[in-house]
């Protein structure tokens, strides 16, 4: 019966230490059962069938092994949007949403009707689609180094009906956009690999195992990528343009010298998440 297999599942996700142990057993089968997940708890005497039990087997057998949830499941939300989710690209963070918000903080409050944005290395497209999704009159470029990456963006926009809202182009940061230079971004947007080689050593096993590495890590002290983000980004920028971007935790003060020894660009500030750590930077182009 579910309950029973609801409840052996929950015990040894508990045992492995999964810290939301009965929400992910939940997740995980109503996804075998392609059912939602409120629906268990009143449907708690069905019994399954023995391909549907053994599926279930499998996929928490997967999470034991450390297997991210969202790409269990194959999807992860973000932003109000449900984008497909796996081994080719991050796994969407809350944290990320933030930047999104102060992403259309500015553009709400910019004059310009048609405003040029690009997002740098865009992994699954949540921030370019999350973009796309709630500002009409923007037009959203987007690319990544990663070719696995971008066709995972590209699926997602294809999958919500987004694909003519964003032009995505393969390369590394700016290299895409060198035509750009002369004509410039109103906004550029990056949650870039910014994880230290010591952080990377603590970073938990579903993130570590399977998860892209290039997306993650960011240098000896995290800020190889966003130290030439801040260095390229006033070229690509038009006069008050913005760049927005996402850091660790850890980094507001040295990210905030690196952007005050570029006489190019402003610093506007740092926007903490939901646990009041720094985790977003604007800066302005002078």
């Amino acid at each position: 019966m579910v309950r029973d297999l609801l409840d052996r599942a929950v015990s040894e996700l508990e045992s492995h230490g999964i810290e939301n142990f009965r929400y992910e057993a939940e997740q995980i089968l109503s996804h075998c059962l392609e059912t939602e997940s409120w629906r268990l708890r009143i449907e708690g005497s069905r019994s399954l069938t023995s391909e549907e039990q053994a599926e279930f087997s499998r996929l928490i057998a997967e999470r034991l092994d450390h297997h991210p949830l969202a790409y269990i499941r194959g999807w992860a939300g973000f932003y109000n949007l449900v984008l497909k989710s796996d081994r080719r690209g991050l796994i969407p963070r809350p944290e990320t949403e933030i930047l999104v918000d102060q992403a259309l903080a500015v553009l709400n409050r910019s004059p310009i009707q048609y405003p040029d944005v690009v997002d740098l290395g865009c992994g699954s497209g949540s921030i370019a689609l999350a973009l796309a999704g709630e500002s009409s009159g923007a037009n959203i470029r987007a690319s990544d180094i990663s070719t696995k990456a971008l066709a995972l963006a590209r699926e997602n926009a294809e999958d919500l009906g987004l694909t003519d809202r964003i032009c995505f182009r393969l390369g590394d940061l700016f290299e895409p956009w060198k035509a750009y230079k002369e004509t410039g971004f109103d906004l550029i947007l990056s949650n870039p690999p910014y994880l230290s080689d010591r952080e990377w050593e603590h970073t938990p096993p579903e993130v570590r195992m399977y998860e892209p590495v290039g997306a993650l890590k960011g240098g000896l002290d995290g800020l190889d990528v966003i130290r030439r983000i801040i260095g390229e980004s006033p070229g690509y920028l038009k006069p008050g343009g913005h760049l927005i971007f996402e850091i660790g935790a850890d980094q507001g003060e040295a990210v905030r010298q690196l952007v005050d020894k570029n006489n190019e660009l402003e610093f506007a500030g740092i926007t903490r998440d939901y646990s009041g750590r720094d985790r977003v930077v604007t800066a302005n182009k002078v």
